[in-house]
């Protein structure tokens, strides 16, 4: 698969090319550490209408997939629920969490995910022998103690990533021309894939074009606003060049395939 070019055509530089309905407005995007403020940004004061009384109950955030080494030490954990949720023991878990677990070894450190307790193993054959051999109810308590996976609590939300989109972020200040940095303008509404190489080359501002892997086209924000501490910001028009699946731009192993080739910037 071939990337659109250098340049997309004349009739597509005022309107994306791919239009998907319902889209946000824009996302904050703040950047971190003690990089150099451009001279391209502009003084901002957000309007009433935009501003938020209140946090957002939620915040959807794209991160790379994990290592094999990290997901054998996530693998190695386990949270431990204990019903009733007035059970007396709660105040001190540890010894419910030993009867429901005889003769098995683990670290218990601060519950997580709303947990009693959360459980490290040594190794993950070490948990999966743990779920296989939990006591519950334990004989005579009262007392359920339920073990759940790293990755399966009832808050986690797992989702299938399998739309791919081509995007364009305009106006792109050279002080963030880093890959890292490209990523985490888009941590908000995908997982960065690659960059076209020339855009490392191209004058200040130049415009930015990458491929994201996301749930929706419309999870793509018509704006990021980049901040710089509380009064400054550069205002990035976010344009979509094109979206496919993932099947499209897989090999037969299932890995991704860069549409800008070899030479494509991927994320470490």
């Amino acid at each position: 698969m071939k990337p659109t070019g250098g340049g997309q055509p004349a009739s597509q530089s005022k309107a994306d090319a791919a239009d998907i309905p319902g889209r946000p407005d824009f996302v904050d995007s703040v950047v971190q550490g003690n990089l150099p403020v451009p001279a391209t940004v502009v003084r901002w004061v957000t309007p009433e209408r935009e501003r938020r009384t209140t946090r957002p109950e939620t915040a959807v955030v794209y991160l790379p997939s994990p290592s094999p080494e990290m997901r054998y030490f996530g693998d190695c954990f386990a949270h431990a629920y204990i019903f009733p949720t007035d059970a007396p023991c709660k105040a001190n878990p540890a010894p419910a969490i030993g009867a429901a677990l005889p003769a098995l070894r683990y670290e218990l450190i601060l519950g997580g995910y709303g947990a009693d307790r959360t459980l490290r193993f040594r190794t993950p054959e070490d948990r999966e022998a743990a779920m296989a051999r939990q006591r519950s109810p334990l004989p005579g308590a009262g007392v359920t103690v339920k073990l759940v996976r790293e990755g399966e609590t009832s808050d986690v939300h797992i989702v299938r990533l399998e739309t791919l989109a081509h995007i364009e972020l305009r106006g792109y200040p050279r002080e963030l021309r880093s890959v890292e940095e490209i990523r985490s303008r888009c941590t908000s509404f995908g997982s960065l894939l690659e960059v076209d190489p020339a855009y490392f080359d191209a004058p200040d501002l130049a415009p930015v074009r990458a491929v994201v892997l996301t749930e929706h086209a419309r999870r793509i924000p018509r704006q990021v606003r980049i901040r710089w501490g509380r009064a400054f910001r550069n205002v990035v028009p976010v344009h979509i060049l094109r979206v496919w699946d993932w099947s499209e731009s897989a090999d037969a192993n299932g890995e991704y395939v860069p549409i800008y080739g070899p030479d494509a910037v991927v994320p470490n």
